[in-house]
């Protein structure tokens, strides 16, 4: 029954969701830490963060998936297949929102930073009170377009067995044969969901551009 499709793919998605969602936050904290310890540290951490965020770019998400997931397990270490998605989309993922956030630090200016430290405040103060609030707005429709981008690749958490859309997917084509109608499924709901997370994106990016011509 096409119902019946339906609803199992429904679920499916539902895991998709919670891959994606619990790899963008994970991204966006770690993203962070990586963005500070570069905007605040010595000569040498600097150069430490810019080649973990190079590696953590250069990676094939897949290969970090199998790593977690079947090479912890060698070591005893049993990982569960939607929590290995996410550790391993949520650590590739952070090189690059690494970068959204140092683009956005550099967005403010220095004399900004250099009122503040005169002000009395750390380089930490500086960077939570003055530069964050300013740089939020900057990067929020990156990252919203971070989570899109992690609710397409959350499909290859299929390839360890994760219960998401895609692995139900390919279950119900191998059992029934019904190809045609299980992609068409799975291809509208990745339509309602990505496509109004894209027209917010695209609002947030033309509001941010307006707001810095002012």
């Amino acid at each position: 029954m096409a119902g019946d499709v339906l609803v199992d793919l429904l679920r499916g998605g539902l895991i998709s969701l919670q891959i994606a969602a619990g790899a963008w936050l994970l991204a966006a904290a770690l993203g962070l830490v990586l963005a500070v310890l570069r905007d605040l540290g010595m000569a040498g951490v600097r150069a430490l963060q810019v080649s973990l965020v190079v590696t953590l770019r250069s990676v094939p998400q897949l290969v970090v998936l199998y790593l977690i997931y079947f090479g912890l397990g060698q070591i005893g270490i049993e990982v569960n297949s939607v929590l290995a998605a996410i550790v391993a989309l949520g650590i590739t993922d952070a090189g690059f929102v690494a970068e959204y956030y140092r683009a956005g630090f550099m967005t403010v200016p220095s004399t900004q930073r250099e009122a503040g430290l005169s002000l009395g405040l750390s380089r930490l103060g500086v960077l939570w009170w003055v530069v964050m609030p300013q740089v939020v707005p900057f990067v929020v429709p990156p990252l919203l377009n971070a989570f899109v981008g992690l609710l397409k690749t959350a499909t290859l958490a299929a390839a360890v067995g994760a219960p998401e859309v895609l692995y139900r997917a390919q279950n119900e084509m191998n059992r029934s044969g019904r190809i045609t109608l299980v992609v068409a499924v799975v291809i509208l709901l990745y339509v309602v969901v990505t496509m109004p997370l894209t027209r917010v994106v695209a609002i947030l990016e033309r509001r941010v551009r307006s707001r810095a011509r002012v």
